[in-house]
């Protein structure tokens, strides 16, 4: 059974994997990041670094990258998002979706996210997060971080 930080290197193997191992005559496609607890650790405000490496290896591989997160898109965690993103040289993403404030069904929003992706044309290759919400239809494969 992994646990602590191996859970995470774990975790950016098989993103890694789905990304070797992807179609490379398609070129739309996209990887889907939650951020709180996923590429953030919330409780210490420091990058998960498998996980941001997962990003960075992303972008090298030409993957579209899109963070969906659970937090309330008003005008200050918008502009915190950013911020916090930016701090941790998370800013060569394509798409940042924040949940629309008067949405307050976190599992509707994330799949509505993942079907917009579809229609602008990207083809998701995963999704990776730390609660279900994060992963399933229209986001590729499922990546949970438990």
């Amino acid at each position: 059974m992994l646990k602590g930080n191996d859970i995470y290197y774990d975790k950016m193997k098989v993103g890694k994997n789905i990304i070797d191992n992807r179609d490379k005559s398609i070129k739309n496609y996209v990887a889907i990041f939650d951020i709180d607890d996923t590429i953030l650790d919330t409780t210490k405000n420091t990058l998960i670094e498998p996980i941001y490496n997962l990003y960075k290896y992303a972008l090298s591989n030409k993957i579209y990258t899109v963070f969906i997160t659970a937090r309330e898109g008003n005008k200050e965690n918008i502009k915190y998002t950013i911020k916090q993103l930016k701090f941790f040289n998370i800013k060569n993403y394509d798409l940042l979706y924040l949940r629309p404030p008067r949405l307050k069904d976190i599992e509707k929003f994330k799949l509505y996210s993942r079907m917009n992706i579809t229609e602008c044309g990207y083809k998701p290759l995963f999704s990776i997060g730390d609660m279900y919400w994060d992963i399933g239809d229209f986001g590729g494969e499922s990546i949970h971080i438990c």
